[in-house]
C-alpha cells in the first residue's frame, strides 16, 4: 500500500429524524399558509428556527462525506484525532461494547504502554476504547473488509 486510503461513514438516510423533519415542514407550512399572522408570534418563530436548524443538520450529516479513517503505511488516523502510528499498536481485537441500550461491534486498537499521544476529550470520556473502528451499520461492508485486511497486515497480534 503506497497511497493513502480514506474510509467514510455511511449513515442511513431513511430514519426517524427524516420523518420528524418532514412532519415539521408539513405542520409549519400548513400553519403559515392558513394563518400567516403566526409568523409574528415568538413561539412560531422558535418552531420555524428549530425546523430550519434540524433540516440543515440532517443535510450536513447525510449530504457531506465524513471521514471515518485515513490509513497510510505509517499510521492510521481515526476521525479527527491525531495519527496513531502502526509501530505504537501492540494488538487489535474485535469487541462488542455497550453504547446506551445498544451493543456495538468494533475493532479496538490497543496501544503500547507509554506512548506519547495527545488524547482528545472524547477518547478519554467515551463508552468506546480510545482507538476504535466501528463495525456496525455506519460503515460500508466493503470498507470494513479492507480495513480488517490492512489491520491484519500491519498489526502483529490481530484477533479479528
Amino acid at each position: 500500500m503506497t497511497e493513502n486510503q480514506t474510509f467514510y461513514y455511511r449513515f442511513k438516510r431513511l430514519n426517524f429524524w427524516l420523518a420528524l423533519n418532514i412532519s415539521l415542514i408539513i405542520i409549519m407550512s400548513y400553519g403559515l399558509i392558513c394563518c400567516p399572522c403566526l409568523l409574528y408570534w415568538k413561539q412560531a418563530q422558535v418552531l420555524l428556527g428549530i425546523t430550519i436548524f434540524s433540516n440543515l443538520a440532517w443535510m450536513w450529516l447525510h449530504l457531506l462525506k465524513h471521514k471515518m479513517a485515513v490509513v497510510t503505511d505509517k499510521y492510521i488516523k481515526i476521525d479527527h484525532n491525531a495519527p496513531l502510528y502502526w509501530k505504537d499498536i501492540s494488538s487489535a481485537e474485535e469487541k462488542i461494547v455497550r453504547c446506551g441500550l445498544r451493543k456495538c461491534k468494533i475493532i479496538a486498537l490497543n496501544p503500547k504502554d507509554g506512548i506519547d499521544y495527545k488524547y482528545t476529550f472524547l477518547q478519554k470520556h467515551n463508552c468506546f476504547p480510545p482507538f476504535s473502528i466501528p463495525l456496525y451499520g455506519i460503515v460500508d461492508d466493503k470498507d470494513i473488509e479492507k480495513i480488517i485486511s490492512v489491520i491484519k497486515t500491519k498489526v502483529k497480534r490481530a484477533d479479528l
